[in-house]
């Protein structure tokens, strides 16, 4: 016969094996709906450019945690600044292209392609033209 104290040891441990299992993480990915980047100046539909900074934005469930990601070809294609929550379930970060070519901008599983092209930063403008395109300075 089984003692109380086996009985209630395993169905400690069953609890916790289910919790485990069923549980949710405690850092669970944020459930993301829609992002976007803002567009920049360019000549036809080349919007963005290395050496210029854009915003990332990212509709999700308020409070949540969003981290975004920027994909070239499987390598990192740019950086982020930090994340800020600027209204309940709307996220934005800066982002800034490092290199040419089409990017893949994530955050929480949802995503959208960019062609990132030479940017020319002027302070308060950032223009972009095609590759075939260059200013002369």
């Amino acid at each position: 016969m089984y003692s109380s104290a086996r009985i209630r040891f395993g169905l400690s441990a069953c609890a916790l094996a289910a919790a485990a299992v069923f549980g949710l993480p405690a850092t669970a990915s944020a459930y993301i709906t829609d992002i976007g980047v803002t567009g920049g100046f360019g000549l036809g539909f080349v919007q963005y450019g290395v050496g210029c900074t854009y915003t990332a934005v990212a509709a999700g469930a308020p409070g949540d945690s969003v981290s975004f990601t920027d994909q070239m070809n499987g390598q990192p294609g740019g950086t982020f600044g930090p994340v800020e929550e600027e209204e309940p379930g709307l996220f934005t970060a800066d982002w800034s292209p490092t290199v040419t070519g089409p990017h893949i901008v994530s955050a929480g599983g949802v995503s959208t392609e960019v062609n990132v092209q030479t940017g020319y930063d002027f302070g308060i403008i950032c223009f972009t033209l095609p590759s075939y395109l260059r200013l002369p300075f």
